[in-house]
C-alpha cells in the first residue's frame, strides 16, 4: 500500500490474499471484513459496479458472512454488506433477497434493508 497506493492492483491483490487466508484459517468474520474492504477499495478506485472482480468480492463477502457463527459479529458486518449488496447485486439472482431473509431470521434491523434496490 505504501509503495503503490491503496487502490493499486498490488494492494488489492494482497488484501484479497489476506481474505482467502482468513477463510482457510476458519475465520469467516475476518474474511468477510476483508472481502468487504476489497470490494469497497475496488469501487473507490473506479471499477464499475458490474465489474467481475467487484461482484466476486461482494459475493465472497456475502458467502463468508453467511458462515459467521457469532451473532454479534454478524450484526456488526451486516450494514456494510447490505450497503454493498444493494449497490452491487451481483449475477446470482435473489442475493439481496436472501440477505434480507437472513437479517429477518436473525432479527437484525437495518434502515432501508428491506427495500428493493
Amino acid at each position: 500500500m505504501r509503495s503503490y497506493g491503496p487502490g493499486s492492483a498490488q494492494a488489492l491483490h494482497w488484501l484479497e490474499v489476506r481474505a482467502d487466508l482468513a477463510h482457510l484459517a476458519g475465520d469467516a468474520g475476518r474474511s468477510c471484513e476483508l472481502w468487504l474492504m476489497a470490494a469497497g477499495a475496488r469501487l473507490q478506485s473506479g471499477q464499475p459496479e458490474d465489474d467481475a472482480e467487484v461482484e466476486a468480492a461482494v459475493d465472497r463477502a456475502h458467502h463468508e458472512w453467511g458462515q459467521i457463527p457469532d451473532p454479534a459479529r454478524v450484526r456488526t458486518l451486516a450494514p456494510d454488506l447490505v450497503g454493498l449488496r444493494r449497490r452491487v447485486p451481483g449475477r446470482q439472482r435473489g442475493a439481496l433477497q436472501l440477505l434480507q431473509q437472513r437479517l429477518e431470521q436473525l432479527e437484525i434491523r437495518i434502515p432501508g434493508a428491506t427495500q428493493q434496490a
